[in-house]
């Protein structure tokens, strides 16, 4: 089952706004997610018809697969719904181009530019970045039940230093300095998690600066329900085959008292 995945991005310098285009963009890219929900469902529904429709004829795996199917079904309709909402309580972000709301692998993705919240090599994070942050947080706090991560994530320039020696320590500094921050704002710290994944998960290529600032970024990932994994099949222990041994005869018993030889003449 996928995992959802939130991750807000900050676009730096669009405080009024964004081009029609990009807006465009945005819309449609909205829409498609809405779309693939929408199919995810319907997919999920016609197996359940079509296995409903088999009753009378159904063995012990079929209904527990029926079953599982059905909770796949509530899970996903959670997951769309919830997905809607965000949609709608972050919509003034959306608007003034500081959010993107898009998917990845199958994720759903908000992703935080870090440009907006850190200087270059460092975790303070700035006044702009704790003004948009605050108000993430007054959403977030808001959704019961659910557990976030925040991941940080950086381009493929590397750092050296003696506060960090690589892009692993401070992604997962940013990581935790947000963490910090949604505490603050009221967010419960039992929800939330900080994660460091250095440049090694790009959103887009490296190759140029475009793709470097998007690579750059803190996401908060909206982490799944139990019910909402894929349930893994029961497995049975292995039984072990014993060691094949083979007979062996044990050497005859002596029938008679033997005698010691004589001693030697000296």
């Amino acid at each position: 089952m996928k995992k959802i995945v939130l991750a807000l991005l900050f676009a730096g310098g669009v405080a009024c706004g964004i081009p029609k285009s990009q807006y465009d963009a945005l819309e449609a890219k909205e829409q498609k997610e809405k779309a693939d929900a929408d199919k995810e469902i319907a997919e999920l529904k016609a197996k359940i018809t079509e296995l409903e429709g088999r009753s009378g004829q159904l063995d012990e795996q079929t209904k527990k697969e029926l079953d599982e199917l059905r909770a796949q079904k509530a899970a996903a309709e959670s997951r769309a719904k919830l997905f809607d909402d965000f949609v709608q309580k972050f919509k003034s972000m959306i608007d003034a181009g500081k959010l993107d709301i898009t998917t990845r692998r199958g994720q759903i993705v908000l992703a935080l530019a870090t440009d907006v919240l850190f200087d270059e090599g460092k975790t303070d994070i700035k006044a702009e970045g704790k003004t948009a942050i605050g108000e993430v947080a007054s959403t977030l706090k808001g959704v019961g039940g659910r557990r976030f991560q925040v991941a940080g994530h950086t381009d493929t320039f590397p750092i050296h230093n003696k506060e960090f020696p690589s892009n692993w320590e401070l992604s997962t500094a940013r990581a935790v300095a947000v963490v910090k921050l949604l505490v603050e704002r009221g967010v419960k710290a039992d929800q939330l998690s900080a994660a460091g994944y250095a440049e090694f998960d790009p959103s887009q290529s490296n190759k140029d600066n475009t793709g470097r600032a998007k690579n750059r970024r803190i996401e908060i990932v909206l982490m799944p329900n139990i019910e909402e994994l894929v349930k893994m099949p029961e497995l049975k222990p292995v039984e072990r085959t014993p060691p094949t041994t083979t007979a062996t005869t044990p050497p005859p018993k002596p029938t008679g008292t033997t005698k010691p030889p004589p001693p030697k003449k000296k």
